[in-house]
């Protein structure tokens, strides 16, 4: 019904401008206010959505818990790579890897040198390319329109997507760096006039995949770009340094580099997880209409008259748009995963969108109309959120301090599967967190529940030398994969609110925040299986 309501609202909102603009041609020229307000207007929102979220960068950096499910675990890998020790080692109940590729992880090392090993530190990574990002789309549109209007007009509309790319480009996570690296890649690609500034772009693009593994999907836009504008000739070495900075390297020295389970996790992992089937399309097409309908519209027209009228011209903002379709589909093909997988997808749509409602300005009637403007408003209203859902509260600090001290008060090793590892004020054990438990074990028509794998990785949870702890987000049976926890442990104390104000911010998926506390009894069948 929200959905429905948000669907309605947008286009109420164009309906309304339209109408305002229709009844103003009838008036005297002195009258006609409206068609010089609104440009005005919308300018000062999209300034509002960027210092807004620039407001978000310091509400949110120091936040003492997880923003997001993984960012405990994140920080277990920046621990790894810290202490020089393998990034991707065998899976241990202290620590299971992510499948995503480390480049984050590495590029955070110095930083955390000078600001410690520490969340605010990875947030402070991710939001140098979240800024990045709404920079690149201000410089790139407006380049491409001439107009800075243009351009502040794309990066207020980027900023204004920060629920829709499910307020994860300011957590410790890759997202934001990906983005930067295909943006700033392909914006040298478009600029360069030699093949040393075009090996720097590829270079930088190739710099997306190792970030995150849909990046390889940008490279491939870049060298079609290349290829398109230089000749198959001349391209020929561009494919061969991205072949041999991509996939060579990776093969060659991914393991030695990273560590022996680096192709297991980055790879044997997600490939697993892959399913196409209508309920994935749905949830793709859904998700844009819901959020990006205007500006696919005025995307898919702007590529669209572009491959019409001169195929061999297409520049590299109309061929990345398909790049970027295709990580939208990759993503989801996950069905698990969250709307994060859309980021590089709402990005270019965004970017291609903001252009082609410039190129749709031009036209005689629809400035006549104000209907550009008009459709301007739509997209920014389809984006609109209450703010107050992703400031985190002002108690934060405080219920934290309580959680560690109530930790401090059992007389037992806690096993917190959501939680995974806090940033040192208490050790939990085992770590594993159960997203990379699940990870190892899903994909369709697998079943993980009472896996031996999973049973293996929590054996001291599942054997401890005395009294035992769960301390969960949700009941154990919410997890299918760790339900057996439940022939050991026993609910011990539903904690209530008392640490609500600890639970991250709003995803596709609400994973609560630690409330249920299980103690061991001891029963079960222990399985001696190893992975």
């Amino acid at each position: 019904m929200d959905n429905l309501l948000r669907l309605a609202w947008t286009f109420l909102a164009v309906l309304v401008v339209f109408g305002l603009v229709v009844i103003e041609r009838g008036q005297g020229e002195r009258r006609k206010w409206i068609g010089r307000a609104l440009p005005l207007l919308i300018g000062i929102w999209a300034v509002l959505n960027v210092l807004f979220i620039v407001f978000l960068c310091f509400n949110h950096i120091r936040f003492p818990l997880h923003l997001d499910l993984m960012e405990g675990v994140i920080l277990q890998h920046l621990r790894q790579a810290m202490e020089s020790k393998p990034i991707y080692p065998e899976p241990s109940p202290a620590y299971v890897a992510l499948a995503y590729n480390p480049l984050y992880y590495v590029m955070s090392v110095p930083f955390a040198r000078i600001l410690g090993t520490a969340l605010p530190t990875l947030r402070f990574v991710a939001i140098l390319g979240m800024l990045g990002s709404t920079l690149m789309m201000f410089v790139i549109v407006r380049e491409q329109t001439r107009s800075m209007g243009w351009g502040l007009v794309a990066a207020g509309l980027f900023a204004a997507a920060y629920s829709a790319m499910d307020a994860y480009l300011d957590t410790a996570h890759s997202d934001s760096w990906l983005i930067l690296s295909a943006l700033l890649g392909s914006y040298i690609l478009d600029r360069s006039r030699s093949r040393v500034w075009s090996s720097v772009g590829l270079l930088v693009l190739v710099a997306s995949f190792w970030f995150k593994q849909h990046g390889a999907i940008f490279v491939l836009g870049g060298l079609v770009f290349l290829t398109l504008r230089d000749g198959i000739r001349s391209s020929i070495f561009y494919w061969g340094l991205a072949l041999m900075a991509g996939p060579m390297l990776y093969i060659a020295g991914g393991n030695a580099i990273f560590g022996p389970r680096f192709h297991y996790f980055t790879w044997e992992v997600p490939r697993r997880w892959s399913e196409l089937s209508l309920q994935t399309v749905r949830r793709l097409g859904a998700f844009v209409i819901l959020n990006y309908f205007i500006l696919a519209s005025a995307a898919v027209w702007y590529g669209f008259r572009a491959l019409v009228r001169t195929p061999q011209r297409l520049n590299i903002w109309q061929i990345q748009l398909i790049s970027a379709a295709l990580s939208g589909l990759m993503g989801t093909l996950d069905i698990g995963s969250s709307n994060n997988v859309y980021i590089p997808l709402g990005t270019w749509i965004i970017l291609a969108g903001t252009i082609g409602l410039f190129e749709f300005g031009k036209l005689v009637h629809v400035r006549r109309y104000g209907l550009h403007v008009a459709a301007l408003v739509g997209a920014f209203a389809a984006l609109l959120y209450n703010p107050a859902t992703v400031l985190v509260p002002a108690n934060a600090k405080a219920s934290y301090r309580d959680m560690v001290a109530f930790l401090n008060t059992l007389d037992g090793p806690v096993y917190a599967p959501t939680l995974g590892q806090l940033q040192g004020d208490y050790a939990f054990y085992p770590a594993a967190h159960w997203v990379a438990l699940e990870d190892m074990i899903r994909g369709p028509g697998k079943d993980t529940r009472n896996h031996p794998n999973t049973r293996w990785l929590l054996n001291p949870a599942l054997h401890p030398e005395g009294n035992a702890y769960i301390l969960a987000n949700l009941p154990l049976n919410a997890y299918g994969w760790l339900a057996f926890l439940e022939d050991y442990y026993v609910l011990d104390e539903d904690l209530g609110e008392r640490f609500a104000s600890l639970q991250g911010l709003p995803r596709r998926f609400d994973h609560g925040y630690p409330r249920y506390l299980y103690r061991y009894v001891g029963n079960g069948d222990l399985s001696s299986a190893s992975p």
